[in-house]
């Protein structure tokens, strides 16, 4: 594993969920978020895309949205959003770096990932370059290629130094290049 940070004072585009945004209702027309009956929203991200199961990813009324550099949205939980994000005026928001963990296929094998492997669902195909990763992420599959970068937004230790929680997903390269600087 090796720590990442966000590029400092990259500023974004997002919306909030439930709210009226030109831009979200263009999304909803295009199909990229389709708004379910029960107020929650199906998000068609990239890596939910390519997870060919038909289903985005699931978010909630008041969970944000922003756009990867294809033209995909993604959501943001609204706490995480609110604590990592400042804003800074119309749609735009300044995203606060906050050094994260982050893990690729050419690491050595760690604890983190054999827990997100045995508890969190994460399969490793090494038969597949395309279909390297996939996991149930934002209830549906997500699926990722080999060179992409499992990115840990959260993990959570106990008092004996035993792994208990972790939340992560995936970035495509491209878009971690873009929007990551590896800590030396």
């Amino acid at each position: 594993m090796f720590k990442v940070i966000k590029n400092k004072g990259k500023m974004v585009q997002a919306y909030q969920l439930g709210n009226d945004y030109p831009v979200l209702n263009q999304l909803i027309t295009q199909g990229k978020i389709k708004k379910l009956e029960d107020g929650r929203y199906e998000v068609f991200s990239q890596e939910a895309v390519n997870g060919e199961t038909g289903n985005g990813q699931v978010a909630e009324k008041g969970d944000w949205i922003k756009i990867d550099s294809k033209g995909y949205p993604y959501p943001n939980k609204k706490e995480y959003f609110e604590e990592n994000h400042r804003y800074v005026k119309g749609d735009t928001y300044e995203q606060l770096p906050k050094p994260l963990w982050a893990w690729t296929a050419d690491c050595e094998m760690c604890a983190e990932v054999v827990f997100l492997i045995n508890e969190k669902g994460l399969v490793i195909n090494k038969d597949s370059y395309e279909r390297f990763y996939t996991a149930n992420l934002w209830s549906t599959l997500e699926v990722a290629n080999r060179n992409a970068v499992i990115i840990f937004y959260n993990i959570v230790y106990d008092h004996d130094n035993k792994l208990v929680e972790a939340e992560f997903n995936f970035v495509e390269k491209g878009e971690f290049e873009r929007t990551y600087s590896i800590i030396k």
